[in-house]
């Protein structure tokens, strides 16, 4: 059976790490400062993967340099799986971040531009490819996507799904805006109403995680693969290991290691 997952997930942009709430940012520190303030060596032990998100609208080509750059200095301290997205327009953006430590990569505004997952999977597996879907719920109660870090609409969920097999990838984010940052608790509504052909390749949450609970309720659900959280502040000191701990006492199918601290 395969394991669940516990992710964590940092949001860069502009040379700073940022919290994110309703998809609006707040530049908390640098590289450094994660280091040495979030003992992220340590920490990411309790974790299973790692996002890395350059949040940024259009980034330029010194932009994503300089998220490589800083990326690079996190996996001196981590030894863990790590995620790269943000600006992948074109398949050398995708490359440059395999050859920079990605074991996958996320897409998301440029499934609607172009897609390149066929392109992508063809040299690297479909495997490699995470599928970032952000959404908000409209007046109607209908789930909408967005792009271009939730600043256009695309398209009706559900409708996106009916095309899904148009696409090559191996995992499906679901990051919900209504709920980013939030601290209120996952979606897991959605996942109700996920057509079942779908459910046979990974589903992730993300948006609302503010505590171990939060983490293990979601895990619990049998359709969820793993739930991501970017909430720096709630998970400092043992909330990763708390999480963790939590969900292998309620039987969740997580890998049961011990970490040991990395200096």
């Amino acid at each position: 059976m395969i394991k669940k997952r516990i992710i964590f997930a940092l949001l860069y942009q502009d040379g700073y790490f940022h919290l994110s709430r309703n998809f609006k940012l707040q530049k908390v520190g640098d590289v450094n400062w994660l280091i040495n303030n979030f003992r992220f060596g340590s920490t990411s032990n309790y974790i299973d993967e790692l996002i890395c998100l350059l949040v940024k609208k259009e980034p330029t080509i010194e932009d994503k340099k300089a998220f490589i750059k800083d990326v690079n200095k996190l996996r001196e301290k981590i030894f863990i799986p790590i995620t790269l997205g943000g600006g992948i327009r074109n398949l050398k953006d995708a490359s440059d971040y395999f050859n920079n430590g990605a074991d996958k990569i996320s897409l998301n505004t440029s499934i609607f531009q172009k897609n390149l997952t066929r392109e992508i999977s063809n040299i690297y597996g479909e495997q490699s490819i995470s599928i970032m879907i952000d959404y908000l719920k409209n007046e109607n109660l209908e789930e909408q996507i967005f792009s271009n870090c939730g600043t256009k609409l695309e398209n009706n969920l559900f409708k996106f799904f009916n095309r899904i097999n148009e696409f090559n990838y191996g995992e499906i984010i679901l990051n919900s805006i209504e709920q980013d940052g939030t601290g209120n608790g996952l979606d897991l509504n959605v996942i109700k109403k996920m057509p079942k052909n779908l459910k046979k390749k990974p589903f992730l949450l993300m948006g609302g995680a503010g505590k171990p609970e939060h983490i293990v309720e979601g895990l619990k659900n049998n359709f969820v693969s793993g739930v991501i959280t970017a909430n720096l502040f709630n998970f400092l000191g043992e909330g990763l290991e708390e999480s963790r701990k939590m969900s292998i006492l309620n039987k969740i199918n997580l890998a049961d290691f011990s970490a040991k601290i990395i200096l």
